[in-house]
């Protein structure tokens, strides 16, 4: 393991620690419903997730070896499955929670699948294999981190701030170690945060520089993006009592470690 994931795990692991004993008390003291901030990155936090997961797919289209055969046949189809799939939730998250109008949804969706392909197409040509092996991290990170986050909310059961708020107790509260699953509903999939675990997948773009050329010496300042990116997301979710410190930890930590996994394997430095 190297040196920079060991400081990582590290990190984290004191965060949760800490969070153990301070999550209701920092939820107490930050929690506002009506947040500007908070209403802002509940409506964008997950949507970046869903858009790199679109490009990676239409990457994936563009880069494979073309063949006569019913199997390259029923690989295509199964891909523009997916790459509708992951085109109309870039398009549904933010208008869902902006209440906008539903008419938008198909348009937005088209609109990133054909913006999807331009930029893909261009280095499918230059950089194939490099675009190839980033966009197998971004949709593989995408979708093992949507199961991941699901199967822990549901197992672990823990119950959101604000539905403390709404009954007026926090008899329910435990620390975030302690599971209470299975969920009893949307109310009780506090831990770990989906947002913040979406919010993480921007982490993908310090792959861009590995697939253009004239970026090759900016992934620090992709680094710092994303960062703040999750750092922004993570702490909106909190003050609107969607989810404890703990949860938002855990719920990019999650995107980080199977990122990281994938990253190892997948792309050459």
């Amino acid at each position: 393991m190297k040196k920079k994931h060991v400081i990582g795990l590290s990190i984290i692991g004191v965060l949760l620690l800490i969070f153990a004993f301070t999550d209701l008390q920092i939820s107490k003291a930050v929690y506002n419903p009506t947040s500007s901030y908070g209403l802002l990155f509940q409506a964008i936090g997950e949507f970046p997730a869903a858009v790199i997961a679109t490009f990676c797919t239409m990457s994936l289209i563009l880069t494979r070896t073309k063949a006569k055969s019913v199997k390259y046949i029923l690989g295509t189809i199964g891909y523009i499955v997916i790459l509708l799939l992951f085109a109309f939730m870039a398009a549904l998250l933010p208008i869902t929670y902006l209440k906008g109008s539903k008419l938008l949804i198909p348009v937005l969706a088209v609109l990133y699948i054909y913006i999807s392909y331009v930029i893909a197409k261009k280095y499918s040509i230059t950089n194939r294999n490099e675009l190839r092996n980033a966009a197998i991290v971004g949709v593989l990170t995408f979708v093992f981190v949507i199961i991941a986050f699901n199967l822990l909310k549901y197992a672990w059961g823990r119950e959101r701030f604000r539905h403390m708020m709404t009954v007026g107790s926090f008899d329910g509260f435990s620390m975030w170690l302690i599971p209470h699953g299975p969920a009893a509903g949307d109310d009780f999939m506090s831990f770990p945060s989906g947002h913040s675990a979406n919010s993480a997948i921007m982490i993908w773009i310090t792959l861009i520089p590995t697939f253009v050329n004239s970026l090759k010496n900016k992934k620090n300042w992709f680094l710092l993006f994303a960062v703040a990116w999750i750092i922004l997301v993570a702490t909106s979710r909190v003050i609107m009592g969607a989810h404890f410190a703990s949860d938002v930890t855990m719920g990019a930590a999650i995107s980080l470690i199977i990122f990281t996994v994938l990253e190892e394997k997948y792309i050459k430095i």
